[in-house]
């Protein structure tokens, strides 16, 4: 499911529980960020992962590994904006709403919240994320994905 890749980047890819529902909707294949995030997008490389978080709940939701350069699209996907920046991607680990990661479950272990302003480090996308902290994320993670994996 996740192998280990020495120069891969984590970046933050945040979803609002519509976005994300209309994502997988579309076939989980294709990803966007809005056009003001070019800049950000032009560092993203083949096989980094983006750590999607759901806005307005506060949880982990997903992995996803990018499958190709960025590039511009205007084709619908979501119903409420464009995303016209946009790369291909293979879902990792997709996780039910019920069964996400609370980041505040991880308190203890993310140093983005040894700042007061640690919601800042999960507002836009994409976000290029702390390694330590990507690693927590990933386990966090891969451990609900298990669990729901052995209730079944």
């Amino acid at each position: 499911m996740i192998e280990e890749k020495k120069d891969r980047t984590c970046w933050v890819q945040v979803f609002s529980p519509k976005t994300w529902q209309e994502f997988l909707d579309a076939g989980g294949s294709v990803t966007g960020f809005n056009d003001n995030r070019w800049g950000h997008m032009r560092h993203l490389k083949l096989g980094d992962y983006l750590l999607c978080y759901l806005s307005g709940v506060g949880t982990w939701i997903g992995i996803l590994e990018v499958q190709s350069e960025p590039y511009l699209d205007t084709s619908p996907i979501w119903k409420g904006d464009l995303y016209p920046c946009r790369v291909e991607v293979r879902i990792v680990v997709s996780l039910r709403p019920q069964t996400a990661v609370p980041i505040r479950e991880l308190r203890d272990r993310l140093s983005i919240f040894r700042e007061k302003n640690w919601g800042i480090h999960v507002m836009s996308s994409p976000t290029k994320w702390n390694p330590e902290d990507a690693d927590v994320v990933i386990a966090a993670v891969l451990g609900a994905a298990k669990s729901v994996t052995r209730k079944r």
